[in-house]
């Protein structure tokens, strides 16, 4: 998940909205609404808007929920197939919808769609007039120019984490807070033609390196945080899911302000 919800994911509703959402049955209930085409948060709106009244009036909260269900579809293999599904209910209009079952796509799919990430930007941006740039959302989140300048950042971290895997023995590779980030680089005042041209270049980069890999290479592993290993093919995986996860905030920035 985006490291903008790591600080709510601490606080004590984060943690329990976090604890009925993955719950194991739930997938199963996500599972079965994304077989009639209808977005997973469905499922659990009517409980929602029952144990945690509160967070009808918590933007950061609905949209965390938002993120939770997506994660758990991700991490079971459904893909994206619909940004904004109507939902019915008082706490959630829209939500995304997935593939009916789980898909995993060859790993040069996934280098293909990692390919294509730059001209998805691209299309971005042109839909922003520049006045808009440096405009936040109302809920916690990133304007356009900081998620291209993040986008740029994290490939150059995903680069160097997949790289020492390739020549160090289970590197230690630290998860990154990208607010954090944002904040420390002043994302808001970059140049959002630069980072998106330094972006390009650096995608173009990697790709061409991930077609390199070998098998033994790509099945090495790496520790996150210490404790959980994750070989190449995972992280490259990872950084799909990264990918997808910013064209879907992307969206809900540009449905926000109208555009």
């Amino acid at each position: 998940m985006h490291s903008r919800f790591d600080q709510f994911r601490t606080t004590p509703t984060g943690k329990q909205l976090q604890a009925l959402i993955e719950s194991p049955d739930r997938y199963i209930e996500f599972a079965t609404l994304a077989r009639v085409g209808v977005a997973s948060i469905a499922a659990i709106g009517d409980e929602l808007a029952k144990k945690f009244p509160e967070i009808g009036r918590d933007t950061t909260a609905r949209q965390f929920c938002g993120a939770m269900v997506a994660e758990v579809m991700r991490r079971n293999g459904h893909e994206l197939i619909q940004v904004r599904g109507r939902v019915g209910g008082t706490l959630f209009s829209y939500g995304a919808v997935f593939s009916p079952r789980p898909v995993v796509s060859p790993f040069s799919g996934v280098i293909e769609a990692l390919t294509l990430m730059p001209d998805r930007l691209a299309g971005f941006t042109a839909r922003f007039p520049a006045a808009q740039w440096t405009r936040r959302p109302d809920w916690t989140g990133f304007s356009l120019v900081e998620h291209v300048c993040h986008l740029r950042d994290l490939d150059a971290v995903f680069t160097e984490r997949m790289r020492r895997i390739v020549t160090a023995h289970l590197p230690v590779i630290e998860s990154v807070d990208g607010t954090a980030l944002a904040e420390k680089l002043d994302y808001l005042h970059q140049s959002l033609g630069d980072a998106r041209e330094a972006f390009r270049r650096s995608r173009q980069r990697l790709c061409a390196w991930l077609r390199k890999l070998k098998r033994a290479q790509l099945d090495r592993c790496g520790l996150r945080d210490g404790v959980r290993r994750m070989t190449i093919e995972e992280l490259v995986r990872e950084l799909l899911d990264h990918d997808r996860t910013h064209c879907l905030e992307l969206e809900e920035l540009a449905a926000e302000l109208g555009l």
